[in-house]
């Protein structure tokens, strides 16, 4: 089905003054709630009143009460939000020791007896704890606990019917308490665990490694006071875990078994344990990938990491199991082979990059530990982590916190569809408006396309993904939503290179009905980040409706000159105000004398043409509406493919161009067979003249190195050596516009001093990933 309308984000759209032949027009998004309806991750960057939009920053340390009210977890009671859950007395100010005021506070009712001088406060997730910190308020009205203790659980249920939990003693009063602040370490003493640290901290790193998990603290009252009050309980934490927020932000952790939900959930109830389906050697790798213990966890963004520590499942046992078992941790920034091309996220879990960042100890120290820390110094910028366990099983593993540092080092944010008009528009420029400090860039893509297309995905009760076949054999009840999704036509391009700059020309195909922005904010250090203000796409009426156009023949010989034919049909709509110029964008110099231009089978002759190495401009000499045009030129062709991009333009607005676009598929593609399939990458190579002869008598005096290069758009490097293997010269080359790259040499050496007579060597190499020999030639040097 095809959806030509669609309702949807809401955009700008400023119309300017009125110029004598089109509207400026311009699509911007600069406000909070246009922003609001963009894709990107919840929890990675923060949006102002004010419009403008930057990567959030993490503070370490973190006092995790202040947002417990963000998350909820079930219980044998329901669901349950995190927060000031229960207390014997005055439960309704109880709220006010975790709002982050130390002017607001809790007091107990006088009336009440000592046994109800209690309050407990659920964080909402289990919280890995370094310190439980008490303030108290000393004026009139409002004096500290004297007496008290504070006990913390981490939320492993006691029974299988009601929600008991064990409460352990963190610390308490052994005098008068006379302070407005008291502090209380946490610490996993009775249970085994590892550290290991990457690189050296600097002095103002957190190196401390004591923590217990806790979901659960209770503030008991053991002596009545007038007067007493409770103001703020903070909860240290390293940072604040971005694990839990995982999925939320569009991140996945995939084990290839589905199982991973235990790992990120703040519940330390339920655990990840996997065995592979191998019996071997308990701590040697298995050595079939598709029987490892492992999972790939994408974060949904990429941040700056300091700390990752897995928290092993917490036996109330006297029995000895093995807990997190050894294994190698590695690391990914998303990098892929093609470091300048910006990729959807849902992609980043497959093909990239990784670094090994830890890898496990000899087995003979390894102690089954319950906790692991990674400590890492540098900060790691990382998008994916991935776990590689060693032998037969990961042992149990009831969480993982991963805490970031400084701001997100880079979040994608894409726009979804956004209709311009009812009729195509040019597209002209995309600009952007930010604070860009040191360090930080924006990366910008567009898609662009005429159409869009309506599919149906179809759900059970359960709301699991069916198919239309699978949905009409369930029962009414077993039914679930029918929900319509809009997706890009055929006539849609690809994601766009990256933008430059702000203010480039638009990069994808143009007029077009709709667009589609993807941006990355970006950053390459942990205490800066971009600030984007406003996004701009200058806009303008439409020559024609559309044009598209093909070419012939679609095959030819790399390097020799080829004779091509392009004709172009125009699509004329009420009030077009047609063309009179084309661009035609060329591999090299189209050659003058073959340059012939029919404008309804007719030859006509051009008011001018500008030949360039990379393009070709005609000026028609009359307005184009509804006829056919054909334009045959020669060039060398020397990429495959070699596509032919044609524009049409307006000699009343010269700055604007407007895409032809393909008939079909491959209607304007031309294909070199003969560089199918080759990993040659230098052809047609030639050093002329074979003996050079520098005496400056104006024969022989400068060798000229030719070649062409296919498939890879890299500078070679051509050097003379001497036979004993010295490298003699450096040559400098130009591209030249007949495509074939061009280096000379006049018989200098590195010292500026002409060489001695003899045999050289001639190198020519590609800087290419492809396993290619570099070319050589023998050259002779007389005088």
């Amino acid at each position: 089905m095809k959806k030509d309308v669609i309702g949807g984000l809401a955009l700008a759209l400023v119309l300017g003054a009125t110029a004598e032949l089109a509207s400026q027009q311009v699509l911007r998004i600069n406000t909070k709630s246009q922003w609001e309806d963009w894709d990107f991750p919840r929890g990675a960057v923060e949006l102002s009143a004010s419009g403008s939009i930057r990567p959030l920053k993490f503070e370490q340390p973190f006092n995790a009460a202040l947002n417990a009210g963000e998350f909820t977890h079930t219980l044998k009671q329901g669901e349950v939000t995190g927060g000031v859950w229960t207390g014997g007395t005055n439960l309704s100010r109880g709220r006010n020791v975790i709002d982050g005021n130390k002017d607001t506070f809790w007091q107990p009712g006088q009336e009440a007896p000592l046994e109800d001088w209690w309050i407990e406060i659920d964080l909402g997730r289990a919280v890995l704890v370094k310190q439980i910190r008490l303030l108290f308020p000393d004026q009139e009205g409002a004096r500290p606990l004297r007496e008290f203790r504070v006990f913390a659980s981490d939320g492993k249920g006691q029974s299988t019917s009601q929600d008991v939990f064990s409460f352990q003693l963190v610390g308490g009063t052994t005098r008068w308490n006379e302070h407005t602040e008291v502090t209380y370490p946490v610490s996993l003493n009775t249970i085994t665990k590892r550290v290991m640290t990457l690189g050296q901290p600097s002095p103002e790193d957190d190196t401390s490694v004591e923590f217990a998990p806790i979901q659960y603290l209770r503030i008991i009252v053991d002596a009545k006071t007038e007067e007493a009050a409770l103001a703020e309980v903070e909860v240290i934490s390293f940072g604040q875990n971005i694990a839990l927020g995982t999925v939320e932000r569009g991140g996945i952790v995939d084990d290839g078994k589905g199982r991973t939900a235990g790992l990120l959930d703040g519940n330390v109830n339920t655990t990840w344990e996997v065995a592979n389906t191998e019996r071997g050697n308990e701590f040697e790798l298995v050595p079939d990938p598709d029987n490892r213990v492992e999972w790939n966890w994408h974060l949904g963004a990429t941040y700056w990491i300091n700390r990752v520590v897995l928290v092993g499942d917490q036996l109330r046992t006297s029995q000895v199991v093995p807990r997190i078992m050894p294994h190698r941790l590695l690391g990914s920034d998303g990098r892929i082979e093609d470091p300048s091309r910006v990729i959807d996220s849902k992609d980043l879990t497959n093909g990239v990059d990784f670094d090994l960042l830890f890898d496990y100890p000899d087995i003979t120290t390894w102690p089954n530990p319950q906790p692991v820390s990674y400590l890492m110094f540098p900060y790691q910028r990382l998008s994916n982590i991935y776990m590689l366990f060693l032998g037969r099983s990961s042992g149990g593993i009831s969480e993982v916190a991963i805490y970031p540092v400084g701001h997100v080092a880079a979040v994608q944010m894409t726009s979804g569809f956004i209709e311009i008009s009812r009729t195509p528009k040019v597209l002209k420029t995309l600009e952007w408006e930010a604070d860009l400090p040191e360090g930080t860039r924006i990366l910008a893509q567009t898609r662009s396309g005429n159409t869009l297309d309506e599919r149906l995905l179809y759900y059970n009760i359960r709301g699991k993904e069916v198919t239309k076949a699978a949905y009409d054999k369930l029962s009414k009840s077993l039914k679930g939503d029918i929900v319509t999704v809009l997706e890009v036509g055929e006539d849609w391009s690809g994601w766009s290179n990256v933008y430059q700059f702000s203010g480039q020309e638009f990069l994808s195909p143009s007029p077009r009905r709709y667009v589609e922005f993807r941006l990355v904010l970006d950053s390459n250090r942990p205490e800066a980040a971009p600030t984007l203000r406003s996004l701009s796409l200058n806009l303008a009426d439409a020559f024609l409706a559309g044009a598209h156009g093909q070419v012939e023949p679609r095959e030819a010989v790399p390097g020799v000159p080829q004779l091509f034919s392009y004709l172009l049909q125009p699509e004329f709509a009420s009030g077009d105000r047609g063309f009179d110029r084309l661009l035609v964008l060329t591999p090299s110099q189209a050659d003058q004398d073959s340059l012939f231009v029919r404008v309804d089978g007719q030859q006509v002759e051009p008011k001018q043409v500008v030949f360039k190495p990379d393009s070709l401009i005609i000026d028609l000499p009359e307005t184009v509406q509804r006829d056919q045009v054909q334009i045959d030129f020669k060039v060398n062709v020397l990429e495959n493919p070699y596509q032919v991009d044609v524009f049409v333009g307006n000699t009343q607005n010269p700055e604007l161009w407007q895409n032809v676009d393909p008939m079909d598929r491959y209607a304007t593609s031309v294909f070199l067979p003969n560089v199918l399939g080759s990993s040659q990458l230098i052809d047609q190579l030639s050093v002329h003249p074979p003996i050079l002869t520098p005496n400056d008598d104006g024969v022989g005096d400068e060798l000229e190195v030719r070649f062409s290069v296919w498939k890879v758009q890299v500078p070679a490097q051509v050097r003379i050596y001497s036979l004993d293997g010295q490298v003699v010269g450096d040559l400098d080359g130009r591209l030249d516009a007949d495509g074939f790259w061009s280096y000379s040499w006049s018989g200098d050496g590195r010292d500026g001093r002409r060489v001695s007579p003899g045999h050289y060597l001639c190198r020519i190499e590609l800087d290419a990933e492809a396993d290619t020999p570099a070319q050589l030639r023998v050259v002779r040097v007389a005088y």
